[in-house]
């Protein structure tokens, strides 16, 4: 309920996360094509789950996972590393749109973890 509450609020709370700019890209985008595609994963859930039951759920690649350290949508996932064991965990201190929060930060993780893979 604290998210409704939030987008209830008169005056909303902090910063922007993106730029009015940058929304009218993501506006005019969806105006033009819509946004079943940005759903459609979540509406074949079900069928997904059954036809990837018998797959390897164990992630074998070297992984990156960024995590908005203030991201209410999505916790930090304690058994990541059962499913994902070569898997380097880094946290911003932002929330859940972590590349548009901090781009620059985000980057940066990305790059010198690219690089420690050689």
């Amino acid at each position: 309920m604290e998210f409704i509450n939030l987008a209830k609020a008169e005056t909303p709370l902090g910063e922007p996360v993106m730029s009015d700019s940058d929304l009218a890209v993501i506006v005019s985008a969806f105006e033009t094509s819509g946004f079943t595609g940005g759903i459609n994963w979540y509406r074949n859930l079900d069928r997904n789950w059954h036809q990837l039951a018998d797959a390897d759920p164990i992630i074998k690649q070297p992984t990156l996972m960024i995590y908005g350290d203030r991201d209410l949508a999505v916790p930090r996932f304690e058994k990541l590393a059962e499913f994902v064991p070569n898997v380097e965990v880094a946290g911003l201190d932002c929330g859940h749109w972590i590349q548009q929060e901090m781009p620059e930060e985000t980057n940066q993780v990305i790059s010198e973890w690219l690089d420690r893979q050689g």
